[in-house]
C-alpha cells in the first residue's frame, strides 16, 4: 500500500526541488562511480530525482522496498556538499528520508543497538564476568544476527575500557588534566589499546587527560535517522563536557566521526550555548599532533619513515587531511602519496551483508593505489583497509612514540 509523505516530511525534503540535475554530485559520490551505477536511479542525482518525483505528485512511493534500497546507496560521506552548485545538503535530505522511513518501519539496524546500547551495558558488569562473556560469545552467530557480511570480522571488544588503559599508561589525570578525552564507543570499548602509542607520548610530554562521564557520539543514530535517540545522547554528552570546558579544558577526540558530531552536528540539533561552547573547545587528534610536531618534534619518534596516506571522507569534510600531512611531515614522516578515494566502508554501512558487494566495488578504486605502509584516519576505514590490505595499515597516532632520552 502506497505511503504518502506528511506535510512536515514534504517541507524537510523540499530542498530537493532546487536540484538542477547537473550531476556534479555523481562525480564525487563513491557509489555513483562504480560500474553498477550505469542505472541513473543508482546515482546521487538519481536519488534527488526520486525525491523530486514524489514531491511533484507523481505516483511514486518513496517507502517502497525497491526505492528504499536505492536511497540506501547513500552512506553520508558528505563529499557532495563541496560540489553541489545549488548548495543542497544532500546527505541531510537522505537522513530526513531515513527518519521518515524509521517512523513507518519502527525498527532500526540491529548493529546500531549493539554498539550504542549493548556494549555500554556489558561494560557495566564486573570485569571478570564481562571478560568471561566476551571469551565465550559466539562471534560468528552474533555477526550474523547483526547482519554483517560473512567476510567481515566482528569488531569484538578487547575486554578493558579505555579508562583502564589511560590509568595504566599514566596519562589519566585529575585536577591537573588539561584535556578532556571524548573516546566514543570504538576506542572506549572495542579497541582502546590502539591509543597506547598516543597515550605514552602524551605522558612523556607531561600531558594529563581527564575522562568525563560520556556516552556514544550518536553518529550511527544520526546517519540512520533516529533523531530522538541522537538528541538524548547529545544532551547528555554536552551537559557533561561543558563542565570540562568551564574548567578550561579542551575536548580531545580521536575519531573524525566524533569530531564531526561534537563540532558540527550537536550545535545544529541542540541550538544551545552549551553545545556551542563544547564545539569550540574540540581539538581533533590530527590537530593535536600538528601542535606537537611544531612545538616539540625532537621529543617524539616515529615508527615509519614513509607512508601512503588515505584521506577518509570525514577527514576531507572537516579539513583534517592537510593538518595530518603537516603533522606527519613535521615529525619526519614522508607522505609519498595521498589517496582520496573512498574505501567503501561508510561507517558500518559497508560491513553489512546487504551492502558488502557494493562496498568492495567502491574499495577497488582505492586498493590498487595503496603501496607500502598506509595511514588512514578513521576507525572503520582502518577496519576495512586492514581486512583488505593486511597489518600494514595504521592509524596516525599509532606511528608516534616518545623519543628515548639520552642519559
Amino acid at each position: 500500500m502506497e505511503q504518502r509523505l506528511t506535510h512536515e516530511e514534504v517541507t524537510e525534503l523540499s530542498e530537493a526541488l532546487r536540484c538542477i540535475r547537473c550531476g556534479f554530485c555523481n562525480s564525487v559520490c563513491p557509489t555513483s562511480l562504480i560500474p553498477e551505477a550505469y542505472k541513473p536511479s543508482r546515482t546521487a542525482r538519481g536519488r534527488m530525482v526520486l525525491i523530486q518525483s514524489a514531491l511533484s505528485g507523481l505516483n511514486l512511493d518513496l517507502f517502497d522496498g525497491d526505492v528504499a534500497e536505492l536511497m540506501d546507496l547513500c552512506y553520508g560521506c558528505n563529499r557532495c556538499l563541496a560540489v553541489c552548485p545549488a548548495g543542497i545538503p544532500i546527505p541531510d535530505l537522505i537522513r530526513s528520508y531515513r527518519h521518515a522511513l524509521l517512523k513507518r518501519e519502527g525498527e532500526r539496524e540491529r548493529v546500531i543497538g549493539f554498539y550504542t546500547e549493548t556494549l555500554p551495558q556489558l561494560f557495566g558488569l564486573p570485569g571478570p564476568l564481562r571478560r568471561l562473556l566476551l571469551s565465550i560469545a559466539p562471534k560468528r552467530l552474533i555477526a550474523m544476527y547483526l547482519g554483517l557480511a560473512t567476510d567481515v570480522e566482528l569488531p569484538v571488544p578487547e575486554g578493558v575500557e579505555v579508562r583502564e588503559v589511560m590509568r595504566r599508561t599514566g596519562v589519566l589525570g585529575g585536577d591537573d588534566a588539561e584535556l578532556a578525552y571524548f573516546a566514543d564507543t570504538y576506542y572506549r570499548y572495542v579497541r582502546p589499546s590502539s591509543l597506547e602509542p598516543l597515550l605514552h607520548a602524551l605522558r612523556e610530554l607531561g600531558h594529563k587527560l581527564s575522562f568525563p562521564r560520556q556516552w556514544d557520539s550518536g553518529v550511527l543514530l544520526w546517519e540512520y535517522g533516529d533523531r530522538d535517540g541522537l538528541k538524548a545522547l547529545a544532551e547528555r554528552n554536552v551537559a557533561s563536557l561543558v563542565r570540562e570546558v568551564e574548567r578550561g579544558r579542551r575536548v580531545l577526540t580521536t575519531s573524525p566521526a566524533a569530531t564531526l558530531m561534537l563540532r558540527e552536528v550537536y550545535p545544529r540539533i541542540l541550538r544551545t550555548p552549551e553545545a556551542t561552547s563544547v564545539s569550540r573547545a574540540v581539538v581533533d587528534v590530527c590537530e593535536l599532533m600538528l601542535e606537537l610536531s611544531e612545538s616539540v618534534p625532537e621529543r617524539l619518534a616515529v615508527r615509519e619513515n614513509a607512508v601512503t596516506l588515505h584521506s577518509s571522507c570525514f577527514s576531507q569534510h572537516l579539513g583534517l587531511t592537510p593538518k595530518l600531512i603537516g603533522a606527519l611531515e613535521g615529525l619526519g614522516v614522508k607522505v609519498v602519496a595521498v589517496r582520496g578515494e573512498c574505501c567503501g566502508v561508510g561507517g558500518l554501512w559497508g560491513l553489512l551483508k546487504r551492502n558488502r558487494k557494493t562496498s568492495l566495488r567502491v574499495a577497488e578504486r582505492l586498493i590498487s593505489h595503496l603501496e607500502g605502509p598506509v595511514v588512514t584516519y578513521s576507525e572503520t576505514c582502518h577496519l576495512q583497509l586492514e581486512g583488505l590490505c593486511g597489518p600494514r595499515v595504521r592509524l596516525p597516532f599509532q606511528l608516534i612514540a616518545p623519543r628515548e632520552r639520552r642519559r
